[in-house]
């Protein structure tokens, strides 16, 4: 099967939180199959790499290029970027990969 890459956004007071919820999410919206192309067929690899201290919509293309230069990963791994915080006690996530499609 082949893979597509991705890179999902979500606030949370840990990189763990925000990962479950994101799955939580394409489980509701793309279902469980295996290959449905969304970060529920990937599994949670490393540290997350920080990149700013406060979230703006700026950091957004920043964690795009930090995604990118890292060549977005392996298939079926997620790998979380720190991008700052919110300004409500949460820390904005980033997490990019090769989803199964």
């Amino acid at each position: 099967m082949g893979a597509c890459n991705f890179i999902d956004f979500k606030a949370a007071e840990t990189a763990q939180e925000a990962y479950d919820a994101l799955v939580q999410d394409a489980f509701w919206e793309y279902g469980h199959d295996p290959y449905n192309g969304t970060i529920s067929t990937c599994w949670l690899k490393g540290r997350p790499v920080r990149i700013a201290d406060e979230w703006s919509e700026d950091v957004r293309e920043l964690a795009i290029a930090e995604a990118d230069a890292n060549g977005w990963g392996e298939k079926r791994e997620a790998r979380a970027i720190d991008c700052g915080a919110t300004g409500d006690g949460l820390r904005m996530w980033a997490f990019y990969g090769y989803a199964a499609c």
